[in-house]
């Protein structure tokens, strides 16, 4: 998010109490004429009023200044240089992770790994490219040996150029798991070379791939979609700890 948000850093302010209900203050308001919909409230120190705002797709902070006549869009910083933001907008600005998003994993074209008749299923967002991705799929394969879980993995672009043309040629191939498998197994000398042109199906998959992506809010790779023994989805970045990947991954 703060690589394209302005930072306030000095605010000495840490407490934070949600943004109330009522009708838009006319500062904040007045940002909808310049194309920002204001989708609902954000966490704010005290004295300020924090709302979640879009612009093209994006979402982003909005605060309502102490004197009630400025807005700031950006990311808040104590003195400390405590971020104050981020965790607010992760919160506020998350997809709901429902049935509907589940079933939308479940059209996507992705790669599956581990069991043919899981009892769990999992989701991961990954990049040929990702070094992140390689290291949670090398972890990953002790854990799939003899379990009950398939990895799905959902193959988008977003690392390098090369992305796009070496996922090309893994969802290309007779079969296409084998070449995910000869990929990760020869990472950073990968033998699997990029594919020279895509085809129209495999660039659509991509699109697809990384628009469902960006709809769920998920800022890099890897990124692991997964069901909780009580049914509820849940969403984990990056290279996760072991024993969240035990957890996941692992037999029960």
């Amino acid at each position: 998010m703060n690589r394209w948000l302005a930072c306030l850093l000095t605010l000495a302010m840490i407490g934070c109490t949600p943004a109330s209900e009522a009708p838009l203050p006319p500062p904040v308001q007045a940002l909808t004429a310049k194309g920002i919909t204001i989708k609902g409230p954000l966490k704010a120190p005290d004295g300020y009023r924090g709302f979640v705002g879009e612009y093209r797709g994006r979402a982003l902070p909005v605060y309502l200044l102490p004197d009630g006549e400025h807005t700031l869009i950006g990311s808040l910083y104590d003195r400390a240089g405590n971020d104050l933001t981020s965790d607010s907008m992760a919160v506020a600005a998350a997809p709901a992770l429902d049935d509907a998003t589940w079933a939308a994993l479940g059209r996507t074209r992705y790669i599956a790994e581990g069991a043919s008749h899981p009892r769990r299923i999992v989701y991961v967002f990954t990049d040929t490219e990702c070094p992140y991705c390689h290291k949670l799929w090398a972890a990953t394969q002790p854990l799939l040996a003899g379990g009950d879980v398939q990895v799905r993995h959902i193959l988008v672009a977003v690392i390098s150029p090369t992305s796009p043309y070496r996922a090309a040629a893994i969802l290309g191939a007779a079969d296409p798991l084998a070449a995910l498998r000869q990929h990760e197994q020869s990472f950073g000398r990968s033998t699997v070379a990029p594919a020279k042109t895509l085809a129209p199906t495999v660039e659509a998959a991509l699109v697809a791939n990384g628009e469902l992506m960006d709809k769920l809010g998920v800022q890099g790779t890897p990124a692991t979609v997964y069901r909780d023994a009580d049914g509820s989805i849940h969403m984990a970045a990056g290279m996760l700890p072991n024993a969240q990947l035990k957890a996941i991954f692992g037999p029960r």
